[in-house]
């Protein structure tokens, strides 16, 4: 017979209600008592939502989304008119798996059969933020923007990055710049690793080599470009244009050059990546690289729905791994190199 919170609170030796709470990552039960309950849960292979998945036919028709960079930030506020647009058409609600207020015994699986949801959406994260094997053991379909992860019912969406910033070096080379730099992205995150590799295939492309000096960064941040062009703004021989990996960090470089009294793209040419609404709002208007944010959200809905529907390997890893292409969008951050430094 299956374990149910009866059994869990004797073993336990505390209240059915304290359990109850345990189980569904109630605020008010303290770390110790928590991680007690849910370590028996786990020795006694407790499902806490058995009972619902028995009935026949019965689907919660909810799906969850996990992010680590926050509902405001821009990207996401991008991706949701996609993700409300194909959650209307397919009868779906959304709720926010928050892992912030949870400790270390964090589990996105039980967090999401707790929950109730059917299937999970997620971005914004590296490859060590969650228990991906555990995920992909549970079978419970899931679909990562921007992040590979193997798995029969998992898929993922993403840009086509590598080219997107290899086309960009090209574009600058072609404007006579020879002096290019990149402000990278987070490490260890999937499009960072991407966008980079774009980077030095756009170097070689054109016989550039490539300068350590000029690959400086450690996040998409506004902050963390404008730290990143001081630095780059301080070498005896200063890069002629600089590839960003995110408009966010684009937009802290231009501010870094503004203050230096440069002139962008008189001094220094300045490329994003994203096309948030700040790009465009910007003096200059950043020249940028544009992802389909909205068709992003809507097409790993759409395949979400998809993994959460269809029998489980019915789809081909291809089928499960959708990259959308990107568009240049020429504005006014980007010019011809002085002749003096090409």
């Amino acid at each position: 017979m299956a374990a149910n919170i009866r059994d869990i609170a004797r073993a336990a030796g505390v209240s059915v209600s304290t359990v109850s709470k345990a189980l569904n990552e109630y605020p008010s039960v303290n770390a110790e008592t928590r991680e007690k309950v849910l370590r028996i849960a786990r020795e006694l292979r407790y499902e806490p939502n058995a009972a619902a998945r028995a009935l026949v036919g019965q689907r919660s028709m909810t799906l969850g989304v996990f992010l680590t960079t926050g509902l405001a930030h821009p990207f996401f506020a991008s991706l949701l008119g996609g993700i409300d647009r194909a959650l209307r058409e397919k009868g779906y609600d959304l709720i926010y798996l928050s892992q912030a207020r949870l400790g270390p015994e964090y589990s996105l699986v039980r967090h999401c059969r707790t929950r109730n949801v059917e299937g999970v959406l997620a971005f914004g994260l590296q490859d060590t933020d969650l228990s991906f094997a555990e995920l992909a053991e549970a079978e419970l379909p899931a679909v990562f923007i921007d992040l590979d992860i193997k798995g029969s019912r998992i898929g993922m969406v993403t840009s086509d990055n590598a080219q997107a910033i290899r086309e960009a070096v090209g574009r600058l080379h072609a404007l006579g710049h020879r002096r290019i730099a990149y402000v990278a992205g987070l490490a260890g995150t999937y499009v960072e690793k991407l966008r980079k590799r774009g980077f030095r295939q756009g170097l070689e492309d054109h016989g550039l080599a490539e300068r350590p000096e000029y690959v400086v960064g450690d996040d998409f941040t506004q902050a963390s470009g404008y730290e990143a062009m001081q630095r780059l703004l301080a070498l005896v021989e200063r890069p002629t244009a600089v590839v960003c990996c995110s408009d966010l960090s684009a937009l802290g470089a231009m501010q870094a050059a503004a203050e230096r009294g440069l002139s962008v793209p008189g001094d220094i040419s300045v490329v994003g990546f994203d096309d948030i609404e700040a790009a465009r709002a910007g003096r200059p208007a950043l020249t940028t690289i544009r992802q389909d944010m909205p068709g992003m959200g809507y097409a790993a809905v759409a395949l979400l729905d998809r993994l959460i529907t269809e029998e489980p390997g019915s789809r081909s890893e291809a089928d499960r791994r959708i990259v959308l292409p990107t568009e240049w969008v020429s504005r006014d951050s980007c010019g011809p190199a002085a002749t003096a430094d090409r």
